[in-house]
C-alpha cells in the first residue's frame, strides 16, 4: 500500500495539505502554546472517555482548532491508508461517474478529504460528498475545506441513508459511539449496505474505522462476526471466524507510519504521544455481486496481524492466513539480503501480501502453528512468481 507519508508542503495529498493550511491560518506557530492543554484534555477524553454525546466538544472554538490540528491529519491517515488499501485489492472496472461519499460522523471533514484524494486518485472523477454531524461549528469548517459538500446537521442514530445514493460510506471514530448496542449495530449496517445494493453500479462499500482498545476492538470483532453473510474487504483475508476472536491473542488492528505535521509536533511537546504512527481497528463491507477482493480465501493470501520481527536466522511475523489459520511466519535472514531485510522490517500491522518462494519450501510446520517461506511479496510489489526458482535458498528442517 502507498504510504502516506507528506513530506513538504508540494508533496502532501490535497486535502492533507488543505486542512493544514486552515489550521495554521486560524493559529499561527506563536499562539499554538495556548492549545497545549486543550490538545491534553481532548486526548485523555478520547481514550478514556468516549461518551456518545462528545461531539459537543466542537462547539468550543479553541477545542475545534485543537481538534483540526492535532487530530483530524490522523483521521486523515487513517482513512486514505484504509481505502487505498482496500481499492488496490478490488477487481473492477473504473466508474462512468463520480463516486457518492457519504462522511458520517464527519466532524471537520478529514475523513471525506481523504477519500475524496482516494477515490479521485483511482478514478479520476472528483467524488460528490455528503457530511452529516451534530456540531455545526464543526460542519462550517468541513464547508471550508469542501465548498462542493453537501453538509446535514444530523444525530447518527436519527440520520438514515438514502438507498441507491451513495457508493461509500465512511465513518471514522463514530460509530461505535452513536451505536453502543450490538444488536443495534448489526441491524444498522445491514440496513446501510441493502441500501447501497439498490442502483448503484461502480464499488459501494462501508468502511469503518475505530480506537484500539481492549475493551472497544473485541466488540467490533464481535460486530464483524455477526455480519459474515456480507461480502467482507477488510480486515481479513477470508471469510471464517476470525482467529484472533477465537482465541483472544492480541487485539486484531492496523498500524500506519506517516509523517506528523509541525503543529502536530509542537502540540505534542508535552503529551510525548507517539504521532508518527497511527493505530485503528477497521471493518469493510461491501454488496452482494459487488467487485471481488483479490487474494480474498486464497491459501497464499495474508494480512499481517503483528510487526515483523528478527530472530536468530530468520525474521518472524504473526499473520492471518487466507484459509482462517492464525500462523508464524519464518523468512531465511540470509537468502533475503540486507536491502530486503530492511524493507520487510519496516511492514507495519495491517499489510497484506502473498507468500512468495519455490512451492515446497512454502510448508506450515508444528502442527500448522508456523508457516515457513523465501520471501513475502505485497500488494503494492510486483506480483509474485509463486513457484519461481530461487538460487541459493536453502532451509533444513
Amino acid at each position: 500500500m502507498t504510504r502516506c507519508e507528506p513530506s513538504s508542503a508540494t508533496t502532501r495529498p490535497k486535502g492533507f495539505a488543505a486542512l493544514e493550511a486552515w489550521g495554521r491560518k486560524q493559529c499561527p506557530e506563536s499562539a499554538l502554546g495556548r492549545l497545549e492543554p486543550v490538545v491534553e484534555r481532548l486526548s485523555k477524553g478520547f481514550t478514556d472517555a468516549r461518551p456518545e454525546a462528545f461531539s459537543a466538544y466542537l462547539e468550543d472554538p479553541d477545542a475545534l482548532l485543537a481538534y483540526a490540528l492535532f487530530f483530524a491529519p490522523q483521521t486523515y491517515v487513517r482513512v486514505a491508508e484504509a481505502l487505498r488499501g482496500i481499492l488496490s485489492r478490488l477487481k473492477g472496472g473504473q466508474p462512468s461517474r463520480p463516486l457518492r461519499v457519504l462522511d458520517l460522523g464527519c466532524g471537520v471533514g478529514s475523513a471525506a478529504l481523504a477519500a475524496v484524494d482516494v477515490l479521485e486518485e483511482v478514478s479520476g472523477l472528483p467524488p460528490e460528498v455528503t457530511l452529516v454531524d451534530w456540531s455545526e461549528a464543526a460542519l462550517r469548517v468541513a464547508r471550508t475545506l469542501l465548498p462542493g459538500a453537501r453538509t446535514v446537521r444530523a444525530n447518527l442514530r436519527e440520520f438514515v441513508p438514502e438507498e441507491g445514493r451513495y457508493d461509500v460510506i465512511v465513518s471514522s471514530f463514530a460509530f461505535n459511539e452513536a451505536f453502543p448496542k450490538l444488536s443495534e449495530a448489526v441491524a444498522v449496517l445491514r440496513r446501510w449496505i441493502g441500501g447501497l445494493s439498490e442502483g448503484a453500479d461502480s464499488a459501494p462499500f462501508v468502511l469503518l474505522l475505530e480506537p484500539v482498545s481492549h475493551e472497544t476492538t473485541p466488540r467490533f470483532l464481535s460486530l464483524r462476526e455477526r455480519l459474515r453473510e456480507l461480502p467482507l474487504y477488510a480486515p481479513c483475508p477470508h471469510g471464517a471466524p476470525c482467529p484472533m476472536a477465537a482465541t483472544l491473542e492480541g487485539v486484531c488492528h492496523d498500524v500506519r507510519r506517516f509523517r506528523p505535521t509541525r503543529a502536530m509536533t509542537l502540540l505534542n511537546r508535552r503529551l510525548f504521544r507517539t504521532i508518527s504512527d497511527v493505530k485503528y481497528a477497521l471493518l469493510a463491507f461491501g454488496r452482494a455481486g459487488g467487485p471481488q477482493a483479490e487474494g480474498f480465501g486464497e491459501v497464499e493470501f495474508l494480512r499481517l496481524v503483528g510487526p515483523m520481527e528478527k530472530s536468530k536466522g530468520v525474521l518472524t511475523c504473526r499473520a492471518c492466513m487466507g484459509d482462517g489459520g492464525l500462523r508464524r511466519l519464518e523468512l531465511p535472514a540470509a537468502a533475503l539480503g540486507a536491502e530486503r531485510r530492511h524493507a520487510l522490517l519496516e511492514r507495519q500491522r495491517g499489510d497484506c501480501a502473498w507468500l512468495d518462494g519455490p512451492l515446497e519450501v512454502r510448508r506450515q510446520l508444528e502442527g500448522g502453528r508456523v508457516q515457513r517461506a523465501a520471501d513475502l511479496r505485497f500488494v503494492d510489489e510486483s506480483p509474485p512468481e509463486l513457484d519461481a526458482a530461487l538460487d541459493g535458498f536453502s532451509f533444513s528442517v
